[in-house]
């Protein structure tokens, strides 16, 4: 599982993200270690095949990161991919929520937006002593403040004071001026690269909200409106769904039943591998490893990383 694969993020100094070099030397330890899934092969498990030897490569979100990076780098080797896309973007030109919180704590870093939030909207803000750590963001490198704030707006329920706190800290981070939603996300035309490269697109939700979040309604509308939008720029829900914020934690026993009823087989995040036929799967909680598990996943901060 992959998000932000980029040579440098210097405009966003306490951003994390893969360095490019990074992400090539580790698909070659991919290759040496364990090979990688094509689309056949993949194709053939959908169809009650075994599960085939090697590494199936996703990435989430629809970032212009994987058509403005990542694309050249799997086409000049021949690889396979799935792409996961939001779909909200694309209908709307809005940024979602998720990586309004990126951007701006990116800009800012942590403990420089933890203090403004606390003068300006306490409110919004769980009463936690200072060793308190999420656990949803416990495997991450960031500092405390950074996993605090990204728990509040990501993980909480959302309200108008939420809202339009985070929008404030967007507009202080980038100085009214935030980013415009295709200097983040790939665009129709994007999208068809992929396609035209033989590349898997999928959806990914329509809003990319914590599904826990949602009543089973809501869940089902923001899985069967992501389809829709994606299968209408020409991907397909034949690849699966994957879930936002993938995490166990983030799912309820709606959540299977929600996708269910429009996909046959859903992502999320569990570091385990896929050893047996889709039939004798959990087929709608499927696991995903995280790429800064392996070697050379490590994540970078803004500037280059030392060489």
């Amino acid at each position: 599982m992959y998000h932000y694969v980029r040579p440098a993020a210097p405009d966003l100094p306490h951003h994390p993200y893969l360095d490019l070099a990074a992400f090539r030397r580790q698909l070659d330890h991919f290759a040496e270690t364990y090979g990688f899934i094509g689309q056949n092969a993949f194709l053939a498990w959908l169809e009650g095949g075994e599960a085939p030897e090697g590494v199936l490569l996703t990435f989430d979100d629809g970032l212009r990161d994987h058509v403005e990076f990542v694309l050249p780098v799997l086409r000049e080797r021949g690889l396979f991919g799935i792409f996961y896309l939001c779909s909200s973007p694309l209908v709307d030109g809005s940024i979602l929520d998720v990586h309004k919180v990126h951007l701006a704590l990116g800009r800012l870093g942590g403990n420089a937006a933890l203090a403004w939030v606390k003068a300006n909207a306490p409110g919004i803000l769980p009463p936690v002593d200072d060793g308190y750590e999420p656990a949803e963001y416990a495997a991450q490198s960031s500092d405390r403040a950074t996993k605090l704030l990204k728990h509040v707006f990501n993980w909480l329920r959302p309200t108008e004071e939420k809202s339009a706190t985070l929008d404030a800290l967007l507009d202080l981070a980038f100085e009214r001026r935030p980013p415009h939603w295709r200097d983040i996300y790939c665009d129709e035309n994007e999208i068809r690269r992929l396609l035209e490269a033989g590349l898997a697109v999928g959806p990914h939700s329509h809003t990319h909200t914590v599904p826990a979040l949602l009543d089973l309604a809501k869940q089902r509308q923001e899985v069967l409106r992501s389809c829709e939008v994606i299968e209408g720029i020409g991907g397909s829900r034949k690849w699966g769904y994957c879930y936002p914020h993938g995490l166990p934690r983030a799912l309820t026993p709606d959540s299977e039943k929600a996708v269910a009823s429009e996909c046959h087989l859903a992502f999320a995040v569990s570091p385990e591998d896929i050893v047996d036929p889709l039939a004798r799967t959990r087929r709608f909680a499927l696991p995903r490893h995280n790429c800064n598990a392996f070697p050379h996943g490590s994540a970078s901060f803004g500037a280059p990383p030392a060489s």
